[in-house]
Formats: C-alpha cells, sequence, structure tokens
C-alpha cells in the first residue's frame, strides 16, 4: 500500500511532469504562430519585422487597399464554418472556462481561431496578437488534461500552465505569465497551482530562448524618473490613459453593435468592414497589422507630437472597424500602441517647459501601462510585463503611479476590462462563485417531481382526505379543469372535519393559499430569497403566472441536497 505523503509526492511529480509537456508544446505554438504571421508579410509585402513599415510606405496604395477587404473575406469564411456560435473567441473564453466553467475548451476552436487571427494580422487587421496565443496555449493545456481524463480541478491548472506559458513565450516574461495567468485567468492565487504554473512559463521561455526570438520587447537606453514632482504628472498620464482605454472600449463595442446591425451578411459586413480598413491604411499604414515597430520608432523620439496625436486617433478607428468587420485578433497590441503614442505626446509636451525632466519615453512606458491595465483589468501582471518588455526596472514605480491612477479614476466608467464586458454580455458575471454559477445555470424543471396526490375543484372534502390518507401526505393542491392551479388543501383540516354536511362540500370552498408558488423557468439561484420563510415539504411549479398550469412539485429535502452538492463539488 503507498501511503498518504508518498501519494502525494507522485501526484505532484506527475503534475510537475504535465506541466513541462504543456510549456513545451504552448512554446513551439507561440512560435509557429508568430512565424506564420511573419511569413505572411513576406508572402504578401515582401517585407517583416523593423523594415516592414519602410516598405509599406513604397508598397502600392492599392495594393494597401485591398489587402485587408480580400483578408476580411477570407477570416470571415474562416470564422463562419470553422468555429463554433460562429465567433471569434479569446481570452473571455478563457476566464469562463477557468473560473465557470469546467476547464473544456475546445481544439478546434482553438487551432481555428489562431488561423483567422494570423490572416487577419498578416492582411493588415489593427488586432493583436496575444490575446489569439493566450486562448491558444489554454486551449491546448485544456485538450491535453481532457485526453488524459484528469479531474476539473487538474484541468483548470493546466488551463492556466497554457495562458502562462503563451505570455512567457510571446513577451520573453515568465513572471508575467505566472502571474497574469492567476489574476486575470483564475481570479486567485492559489498555493497548488503556482507550482506547475512557474515551471510550464520557465518552459515556454527557454523554449523561445532557443531559437533566439526572446528578448527586451523595446529597448531602451536607460531612463530614469528625474524629478520627484513629476509622479503628479505620471498620475495625470495614468487618468488621461484610463480615459483613453474606456473610449477605445467603448469604440469597440459601440462599432461592433452597429455592424451587427446592418441587414447583410457577414461577407458583406466584412466586405464593408475592409474597405474602410483599407482607406484608413492607405493613409495611415502606421496602423497596418501590430505596429510593434511603430511604438518602437515612438519611443526613440523618431515621430512628432503631432503625428503621434494622429495615429491615435487613426488607431482607435482602424481598430474599431477591424473588429466590427469581423476579424480575429486581441485588444493587447492596440492598447500597448494608444497607450504609448498617448503618453508620449504628453512627455513631450512637458518637455516643451522644462529640459530637466525625465525622457518622454518615461511618460510614453507609464501610458502604455495605463491603457493596457484599464483594457485587461490586470495591474498587477501589467506592471510586470512593462518592466519585462522594457527591461527597465527604474520605470517601474512611474508605471505603478499611472496604473493605480488610471484604474481608480475611470473604474465607474466601464466594465472592469474588455473581457468582463464580453462575459457580462453573454450574461456571464465572471467574479460570480463556481457554485452561484452553477445554481443559477440550473432549471428547477429538472428537479420536478410528479404532485403525488392532485385534487380537482369539484372533489368533495371526504374524497379528498381519503387520498391525502392513503398517500400519507399533508398537503394537496387543487386544480380546475384547465389544469389551473386553485391553491392547496392541508390534511390537518380535513381531519378535523365531523359534520357530516361540511364532508360533502366541494374542496374549492375551503382552499387556501400556497406560500411559495414557482415557475418552472426559473433557476435554482434565483428561487432560494423566496423560501426564507418557507416551512414544508414541497411546493408546486406552474408553468408561468400567467396561464397558472399546474406542471409539478419541488421537494425542499431535493433543493437542500442539490445546493450541499454545489458546495462540495465547488470546495
Amino acid at each position: 500500500m503507498i501511503d498518504t505523503s508518498m501519494r502525494t509526492w507522485l501526484d505532484t511529480i506527475f503534475l510537475a511532469f504535465l506541466a513541462i509537456v504543456v510549456g513545451v508544446v504552448v512554446g513551439y505554438a507561440s512560435l509557429i504562430f508568430l512565424w506564420a504571421i511573419h511569413w505572411l508579410y513576406e508572402l504578401l509585402l515582401d517585407s517583416s519585422g523593423a523594415d516592414l513599415y519602410v516598405q509599406l510606405e513604397e508598397t502600392s496604395r492599392l495594393y494597401l487597399f485591398f489587402l485587408p477587404i480580400i483578408g476580411a473575406v477570407l477570416v470571415s469564411l474562416i470564422i463562419k464554418f470553422g468555429l463554433s456560435e460562429q465567433r471569434n473567441h479569446g481570452p473571455a473564453d478563457v476566464i469562463h472556462a477557468a473560473r465557470l466553467g469546467k476547464g473544456y475548451l475546445s481544439i478546434r476552436d482553438g487551432l481555428v481561431s489562431a488561423s483567422a487571427s494570423i490572416v487577419s494580422i498578416g492582411s493588415g487587421a489593427s488586432v493583436g496578437r496575444y490575446g489569439p496565443v493566450v486562448h491558444l496555449g489554454a486551449t491546448l493545456g485544456a485538450w491535453l488534461a481532457q485526453q488524459l481524463k484528469l479531474s476539473q480541478d487538474r484541468r483548470k491548472t493546466l488551463l492556466a500552465c497554457g495562458v502562462a506559458g503563451a505570455i512567457s513565450a510571446s513577451f520573453s516574461a515568465p513572471l508575467a505569465g505566472v502571474v497574469f495567468a492567476h489574476e486575470v485567468v483564475l481570479g486567485r492565487f492559489g498555493s497548488k497551482s503556482v507550482m506547475p504554473i512557474v515551471i510550464a512559463s520557465v518552459v515556454a521561455t527557454t523554449i523561445a530562448e532557443m531559437y533566439a526570438v526572446s528578448g527586451i520587447l523595446f529597448m531602451l537606453p536607460e531612463l530614469h524618473v528625474m524629478q520627484t514632482w513629476e509622479y503628479f504628472l505620471f498620475a495625470f498620464v495614468g487618468a488621461i490613459g484610463g480615459g483613453l482605454a474606456v473610449i477605445f472600449m467603448a469604440m469597440l463595442v459601440r462599432s461592433n453593435q452597429l455592424a451587427q446591425r446592418l441587414p447583410v451578411s457577414a461577407v458583406i459586413r466584412a466586405l464593408l468592414g475592409g474597405f474602410l480598413l483599407g482607406a484608413i491604411v492607405v493613409i495611415f499604414p502606421q496602423t497596418f497589422g501590430l505596429g510593434e515597430q511603430v511604438i518602437r520608432d515612438a519611443l526613440m523620439l523618431e515621430l512628432t507630437a503631432g503625428y503621434m496625436l494622429a495615429l491615435v486617433l487613426a488607431k482607435l478607428l482602424a481598430t474599431s472597424v477591424s473588429f466590427a468587420a469581423g476579424f480575429s485578433g486581441g485588444v493587447f497590441g492596440p492598447a500597448l500602441y494608444l497607450g504609448t503614442m498617448m503618453g508620449m505626446v504628453i512627455g513631450l509636451g512637458v518637455h516643451e517647459f522644462s529640459d530637466t525632466v525625465s525622457s518622454p519615453a518615461v511618460y510614453g512606458i507609464a501610458g502604455m501601462g495605463a491603457v493596457i491595465s484599464r483594457v485587461i483589468g490586470a495591474p498587477i501582471a501589467t506592471i510586470l510585463i512593462i518592466f519585462e518588455l522594457t527591461g527597465s526596472y527604474s520605470l517601474t514605480t512611474a508605471v505603478m503611479v499611472s496604473v493605480v491612477v488610471g484604474g481608480t479614476v475611470t473604474r465607474d466608467f466601464f466594465n472592469q476590462s474588455y473581457f468582463y464586458h464580453q462575459l457580462r454580455a453573454r450574461g456571464i458575471e465572471p467574479d460570480e462563485s463556481e457554485a452561484r454559477q452553477s445554481l443559477q445555470q440550473m432549471p428547477i424543471r429538472t428537479l420536478m417531481d410528479k404532485a403525488p396526490v392532485v385534487l380537482t375543484a369539484d372533489m368533495n372534502l371526504l374524497t379528498a382526505r381519503h387520498a391525502l390518507i392513503k398517500k400519507n401526505i399533508e398537503v394537496a393542491y387543487v386544480i380546475n379543469e384547465q389544469q389551473q392551479l386553485l391553491g392547496q388543501i392541508n390534511v390537518l383540516n380535513l381531519l378535523g372535519l365531523n359534520d357530516e354536511h361540511l364532508r360533502m362540500q366541494s374542496v374549492d370552498k375551503f382552499l387556501s393559499e400556497p406560500a411559495v408558488i414557482l415557475e418552472e423557468n426559473m433557476n435554482i439561484l434565483e428561487i432560494f430569497p423566496q423560501l426564507k420563510d418557507f416551512v414544508g415539504v414541497n411546493i408546486p411549479v406552474v408553468a408561468d403566472n400567467a396561464s397558472k398550469q399546474l406542471v409539478g412539485i419541488i421537494y425542499t429535502s431535493k433543493l437542500a441536497e442539490i445546493y450541499l452538492q454545489t458546495l462540495e463539488n465547488a470546495r
């Protein structure tokens, strides 16, 4: 026999091994995703990386105009025929699966969504690459757990391992990967999940480093906060950045709503959106695709303040149009872009008044953090991501101030994050406990029983008493010819009837109103407030309040059993 401590050690070793496997698989998947985007850029534009936007300036305007149109149509067809629910899948689906679901994600949706995102980015859509990679990593982790038929807890842990691995390999940010998986996806820090998530994050980063694609994304000179009073300016950057993030998210929501209201098919919407995006790209090629090199140019002071302000407006419009057209991708990349440009504009403005203040790049990084944090709803992960993106520890305090102020000032103007908005738009409350969510998704019709005795209105009291005594029940419900619930009658009242004349009267003259009446379309969670002061064995259930048709009963003992079982499962 294996004792308990040995079994625990074996389980720990097994989980660590699975985390290594997830880290390797997700690390390579993230690299393949990145390589596919570069390959598509080389195929379509004969350039990628730092030279891409130089090449875009020299590319035919007509070609740039039609490229997003063709891409939009292709993506719409991929989504229509390849994805369940015919919609994009991303981090919001991962959060749902990890917090409120059972840890299941469709491997087909993961692979098809990643493919749609590659085509979207390669054809110029103003979307990010990190959201799709997070979804892909989570899908691969969850799929491995499903194949091994692991428990729900293990499925969610490997899902989070996939998220951490995807962030680590994409950003070269192992710390941020670990924190993001806990803060954003799981919504909590658990002692049992830390070890495997750390392992997966480190392994994925190592895989990226093996192929020389790691390193600091935005290499900057050594930067410092020069004046103490500048922290008031970083707070201002945070407030403006939080406001910009709210505008950004609101524009995404509004543009998508307008697009969905158009009385045309998804393909036609894609054509119209591609047409608008093509026009924007022709005027502002810097809005094409990921825009990482444009961010580098801004931080190295190679763009003017006026042009960066114009790029903020153009990027807002391009990203809104991209998502409205049905392109697939993330919101992190555009948020990175917008925050940097906004912060740089403020930084350059400050430099007009004083040469002794910090570099405008410090303001750019602070703005980057403020917008990202508000969009993804993860202040701690954002601070670590910025640190690992820039490699500058000295900027951390400036970013911390802007992140906290940006979130605090704009907290009441939008959902906690764009992912939360997506979930709540689907009727899902991400912060709700798993137990509450399970009860809310459980209709009471699944727990109904047939009433052991149903009396008709014209039945006499003597017959009713015999029926109740025979079935040994306390309460019976009375209906009319249309099966409508008229009321209830108690056996204790019937036992006291000694008058022969009363015994022969119909039961409808002695009815009382049930203390609680439920409708069959209700869920378990919403009926509990009604049962606060209820005392009884069962509760009548009607089709709805309008018809009052009796369809069954629910025993209070069964409700208690379901409630306790749900709490145990959640625990």
